[in-house]
């Protein structure tokens, strides 16, 4: 006997994989979008999705149609095997042969195909119970007669041509049942998150023109609209640089065996408006969040990565909610990437990496100029503050800063000189690098104070720079920021700790006075945002205060 014949077969048993297939990490949204990939690969231009409670409050329901090419009963099959086999286009959005299955029965323990071609009507079952029972894999014997409705709706979508229903029962995993009144809230909060993720992730098909082979996508008969996060719909005739883009064109190499195929992605980055200049409805429509910020990445057209950092290449922080980066690419560097089963997981190779941070930073680095110019105290228009306004409201807070401007007013000397226009609003300085301009200077009225404070968003820095009324260095402390928050108002903290904090801040922007320049500006900004954002993160080491 051959040593091939005596392996023992080690086929995994159905009725234990099939369970462990519903836990292959789908979200609800991810699960539905999956579906609707198959009705685009198949052509469909119109997909309806229906998610409803059954009349007794007891069930969910879930039915996907669509009026794509349609399958007969033996490409019926083909698609039910886990695993099926691939499909002609490697432009396919359903590239697995798996996610039909896994996206189903990760939410529901039945799943029921019914597809017509060409006048004929197939149908096929899968039932995780049944799967169980038998042990086998083996189709669930259902009935086209028990699926009347269903047919209905199909015939409805696709009028005389061919198309597919996908239907989901015996729905455990969609919502928990807690109660009809719980259930139907959540429900209803799920369908909104649903709704959400396919006008994002179908975005540009349904946004393209119809000779483009544009999708119309209904969610319980609502057309969605597709959302794209880049806002170049806010630009105007009037106003073309509201959104700031750049797009650039990166070339990959591939290896085949002894060939290289020449491959190209796009990365395209989008600086969007300063929050306080935009409206309530056109923040809306963006969806202005912290976990909107960073990259969206297609691949054909699908939105597959929606917002954040691959690879922490940037920090989750709300200086970079202005930054929104593209990135496009085809099938072909699908294993370049990294894609994998539910089309949500990217990887940028290690070598791609320092590059694609080297061509975003200036974007970066924009987008938290445009965050910060309408911040704080600072004019929206970026005109600068009217002197006293940084201070208004906050003499009880100076007080405790007193003793701190007291030690450095008497040992300040020999700072850079220092003119103010009253008329323009302009500070000018001239240090050892040359002359200076700042149009939005921070005026704190008093000659005798070297440190104050203002209130400004908690992701603002902790120390800006301003001046007092003899146009000498002030440092302007952020109260909302986190250290200051956990440092300054502790109970526990001694005086003298808080005049060397202020000292060595008051340092600071003494020294940024002394030596800024317009080629310095950013990298200062730039020091001041990393010292920040180091020690918002540091302050939770520190004992919580009430505030």
């Amino acid at each position: 006997m051959s040593q091939e014949n005596s392996e023992p077969d080690l086929s995994p048993p159905p009725s234990r994989l099939v369970v462990s297939l519903r836990d292959t990490g789908y979200s609800h949204q991810a699960a539905f979008a999956d579906i609707v990939d198959n009705s685009i690969a198949a052509e469909a231009s119109i997909v309806k999705v229906e998610i409803a409670e059954s009349v007794m409050g007891d069930e969910v329901n879930v039915a996907f149609y669509d009026n794509g090419v349609g399958m007969d009963r033996a490409e019926l099959l083909n698609a039910m095997r886990y695993g099926s086999e691939k499909r002609p286009s490697p432009k396919s959005l359903g590239k697995f042969g798996m996610g039909l299955k896994t996206a189903s029965t990760a939410f529901c323990r039945r799943v029921t195909v019914i597809s017509k071609k060409d006048g004929e009507i197939s149908l096929c079952c899968w039932d995780i119970d049944h799967i169980i029972k038998e042990d086998k894999w083996r189709l669930y014997p259902a009935e086209i007669s028990d699926y009347g409705s269903e047919i209905d709706m199909l015939d409805e979508v696709i009028a005389d041509g061919n198309g597919t229903a996908v239907i989901w029962s015996k729905v455990d995993r969609l919502i928990a049942h807690s109660g009809l009144e719980y259930s139907t809230t959540a429900l209803a909060e799920v369908i909104v998150e649903i709704r959400d993720h396919l006008s994002a992730a179908f975005g540009k098909f349904l946004n393209k023109s119809a000779k483009d082979k544009r999708v119309e996508i209904y969610l319980n008969d609502e057309l969605l609209e597709g959302w794209n996060p880049t806002g170049v719909y806010l630009n105007t005739v009037e106003e073309p640089d509201r959104v700031i883009s750049q797009n650039c064109v990166i070339p990959v190499s591939l290896k085949d065996g002894m060939n290289s195929i020449e491959c190209t992605f796009e990365l395209n980055g989008y600086v969007l408006p300063n929050k306080s200049n935009m409206t309530s409805e056109e923040l809306k429509k963006i969806r202005y969040s912290n976990d909107n910020q960073g990259f969206f990445i297609y691949r054909e057209d699908r939105l597959i990565y929606s917002g954040g950092w691959p690879h922490r290449l940037l920090s989750q922080d709300a200086h970079q909610n202005l930054l929104r980066i593209e990135l496009n690419f085809d099938h072909k560097l699908d294993d370049y990437f990294g894609i994998d089963i539910r089309k949500s997981n990217i990887n940028f190779p290690q070598s791609l990496r320092s590059e694609i941070k080297k061509i975003i930073t200036p974007w970066k680095n924009e987008a938290q100029s445009r965050y910060r110019r309408s911040s704080g105290s600072v004019v929206p228009s970026g005109e600068p503050v009217g002197e006293g306004d940084v201070t208004a409201g906050q003499e009880p807070n100076r007080l405790s800063h007193r003793a701190s401007s007291a030690a450095i007013g008497r040992q300040e000397s020999g700072s850079p000189e220092i003119s103010y226009d009253e008329s323009s609003k302009v500070i000018t300085i001239k240090n050892r690098f040359g002359e200076y301009s700042l149009n939005r200077a921070e005026i704190v009225k008093g000659t005798d104070i070297f440190v104050s404070t203002r209130t400004d968003t908690e992701s603002a820095p902790l120390w800006d720079v301003g001046f007092n009324s003899d146009q000498r260095p002030v440092v302007v402390l952020n109260e909302n920021h986190d250290f200051y928050r956990r440092f300054y108002r502790s109970t526990e903290i001694n005086p003298i700790l808080v005049q060397a904090m202020d000292s060595l801040l008051w340092s600071f922007a003494n020294a940024e006075i002394g030596s800024v320049s317009d080629k310095a500006r950013k990298n200062y900004e730039e020091l001041r945002m990393s010292v920040s954002a180091s020690l918002r993160k540091l302050a939770k080491e520190l004992p919580d205060v009430e505030i």
